[in-house]
Formats: C-alpha cells, structure tokens, sequence
C-alpha cells in the first residue's frame, strides 16, 4: 500500500470551510487506497491553527498573543480537539514520529527555501519512504521527493 502524508493546510481544509473544502474532500475520496501518515508536528500545528480559529470567529481573541492567553486560560476548546481527533481516526491515519537530524535538516531549510516546519516534514516524510503528500501548501511542490497532491 502506497503512503501518504497528510500536510496542516489539507488538514485545517478539511477541519474549517474554506474555499479548498470541497477539493479536499474529493481528493480523499479519490486516494482512499493510500495509508494516510501524518507526524507530531502537522497535528500540533492544526490544533494550533484550529483553536486560533474557533476563539476568533467567536471575538474571543485578535492576534496571536491574545491566544496564548487564552489558552493559558481557558485550555484547548474540547470541539477542536475532538474534530482534529475524529479526523484522524475516522480516517485510520497512522501517527509516526517526527524525524529530525540536525544537518540535514538546515540542509534541507536553505537548499529548497522551506519554513523551518515544512522541513522537518519533508525529512520525516523521506525517511520513512513516504514519496506523497496531501497538501495546498505549494512550498512543497519544491521537495524533489515528494509528490504533491493536488
């Protein structure tokens, strides 16, 4: 069976309505032979994106600051941690370590002008032969070892 990692911006696609919403969905649907693979990393980033949203919409929060307030206040809201949750398990994605090595991973960051995020995904995805990536993040169209998806 063919692996495939899933990337935070197909994530939150899926998780928040977004313009992408409906692609995302239809590409699921049409790559459910693949093993969905995702790391620490993706997951801690939807959550974090995810709870920015929720508080937001709500008016509970203007910047990125005011979150980690919140948060420190308030904790995590149960709703994004039981969609982010129920996404990965309704969805039987298989959780792997993130793998990181020091000199590849600056390597990697300057060599294909990546966020530092971006390339410990790459890395983690090369190391455990994962070669396909869901993602709406065209930063990694750049990773010669990755086919992107869309």
């Amino acid at each position: 069976m063919r692996l495939a990692y899933i990337d935070t911006s197909f994530i939150l696609s899926i998780l928040l309505e977004t313009e992408k919403s409906n692609l995302a969905e239809q590409i699921l649907e049409a790559h459910s032979d693949l093993q969905f693979m995702i790391s620490g990393i993706a997951v801690n980033e939807a959550l974090y994106v995810a709870t920015y949203e929720y508080y937001k919409q709500r008016g509970m929060i203007r910047g990125r600051y005011g979150l980690r307030k919140l948060i420190a206040k308030q904790g995590y809201p149960r709703e994004v941690i039981d969609a982010v949750d129920s996404f990965l398990k309704d969805l039987n994605v298989e959780i792997v370590s993130d793998y990181f090595d020091y000199n590849e991973y600056f390597q990697v960051v300057q060599k294909f002008k990546l966020l530092p995020n971006d390339a410990q995904i790459a890395l983690t995805c090369r190391h455990y032969g994962i070669d396909t990536i869901l993602t709406f993040d065209e930063d990694l169209e750049r990773v010669p070892w990755l086919k992107t998806i869309p």
